[in-house]
């Protein structure tokens, strides 16, 4: 996170130990203990609540893509459909012009042996 180093430290420690005391010492790195822990947890919670976010927009994004895909799908079915309803009419139609030319065409084959 900080990037220091043992000699930033020990003038660090030095400075502190100048200005604040030996006795106010122990007290005050205590305080900043905490502060330094509340800080991490902090980051680490919105890094964590970032990546939630991040993780979250992407499986939109996916719902999103596999939707557009259904779509696609259900539009060609639905195309497909149409199709093969206009050929069942066209070959009903066929059919019923069919057996109106040719009307011996509708009555039942007779067998050899009648």
């Amino acid at each position: 996170m900080l990037d220091m180093g043992f000699s930033e430290i020990l003038l660090f420690g030095i400075v502190a130990i100048v200005v604040l005391g030996p006795d106010k010492l122990p007290q005050a790195m205590r305080t900043v203990g905490r502060w330094y822990g509340k800080a991490r947890r902090l980051m680490h919670s919105v890094q964590h609540d970032i990546e939630k976010e991040l993780n979250l927009l992407e499986m939109k994004e996916q719902v999103q893509r596999e939707l557009d895909q259904i779509r696609a799908v259900e539009r060609d079915m639905q195309q497909q459909l149409v199709e093969m309803r206009k050929s069942a009419e066209d070959i009903a139609s066929t059919k019923a012009q069919q057996g109106q030319s040719n009307p011996a065409a509708q009555q039942p084959a007779q067998s050899i042996g009648e």
